[in-house]
């Protein structure tokens, strides 16, 4: 009895393990091609434009417009998700600018590192391989969050932190200038537009839409590898180790605490909250550390929290009990 259930634990982990490794097999072709100069850092950075502005815009695009908005827009969802990333980005705040002593710029960024994950670079393909299509409507709605509400707020607390603005209109209009111009809000919109008003896409456009959708999570992936590449591990390591723990163990389980107090009936949209928050921070982390001089920590904190989650995602998997078999 204790030998058919150790093999048939087996069998499940090695399951899980082939859902994440092809994800991370391309991080690391990535990685390794960026190390060996294949592609300048200038190539790199045009990969992961064409993700952002052509691939995934064309797959929201292409999943909502065939999707019942009805089953996408869930609020339980989005408040279970505002309010665990909320609470995240709050204790980083308050921890880098308390314990740590570091000024309101930099304690925003890092806070952001503990609470924003990389749901197009890969909580979308981590989504779409364990749950199918379906994952796509999560990560849609994790998009929403992220743009709507994450950036802005760090945003407006780096400006106001440099610029000692107490007053911060115009900072919040500047901000709102640019989120209405976000490529994958504008595909959110015009897929959830084409799917609430009953039309049907022509067959040579949902198939242009595809191909090019198609290249998103391969991209993506490869692209977060090879811009890993040139990273150091030199850095303050108390807040790498702060940084990565709070992106990959606090953020998820405070989903699951947000879950009991707002539970979610659907089960993909229950188990890709916590999955899709176990996943590393966003890629654009330290590039907006460079605006506070923070960078070589937060890529040092990006490159360890992406190799770890390797091993915390399967265990995120295993504890949600998904039957990958």
């Amino acid at each position: 009895m204790n030998g058919s259930s150790g093999l048939a634990n087996l069998h499940a982990l090695l399951a899980m393990a082939g859902v994440v490794a092809p994800i991370f097999l391309l991080i690391a072709l990535g990685f390794a091609l960026g190390r060996a100069r294949v592609f300048s850092p200038e190539q790199v950075r045009g990969f992961g434009r064409f993700v952002l502005l052509v691939a995934l815009p064309a797959l929201l695009v292409s999943v909502l417009a065939r999707a019942d908005m009805s089953r996408v827009l869930r609020p339980d969802y989005l408040l279970v998700y505002t309010l665990a990333s909320l609470v995240s980005f709050g204790l980083g705040l308050a921890w880098f600018r308390t314990a740590a002593r570091t000024d309101l710029p930099t304690a925003a960024v890092r806070a952001m590192g503990m609470s924003c994950s990389n749901s197009a670079f890969i909580g979308l393909p981590v989504a779409t391989m364990v749950f199918g299509a379906a994952g796509a409507g999560p990560f849609a709605l994790n998009t929403i969050i992220e743009n709507l509400l994450m950036w802005p707020v760090v945003l407006i607390l780096i400006e106001v932190g440099q610029s000692g603005e107490h007053h911060p209109g115009r900072v919040v209009l500047s901000v709102a200038k640019n989120l209405v111009r976000s490529p994958m809000l504008v595909g959110i919109v015009i897929g959830a537009g084409i799917s609430l008003s009953g039309v049907h896409l022509p067959e040579f456009a949902s198939r242009t839409l595809g191909v090019v959708a198609g290249a998103s999570a391969p991209l993506a992936l490869f692209t977060i590898g090879a811009s890993l590449a040139g990273v150091s591990l030199h850095g303050r390591r108390a807040a790498i180790g702060a940084i990565a723990l709070g992106k990959l163990a606090l953020h998820p389980l405070l989903v699951v605490l947000a879950l009991m107090v707002v539970p979610i009936g659907d089960p993909v949209f229950r188990s890709a909250a916590v999955l899709l928050a176990a996943v590393p921070m966003l890629s654009s982390f330290p590039v907006l550390a460079q605006r506070t001089g923070d960078e070589a920590t937060c890529s040092a904190a990006l490159l360890v929290t992406t190799v770890i989650s390797f091993f915390t995602l399967l265990v995120t998997m295993a504890l949600l009990g998904l039957n990958l078999a």
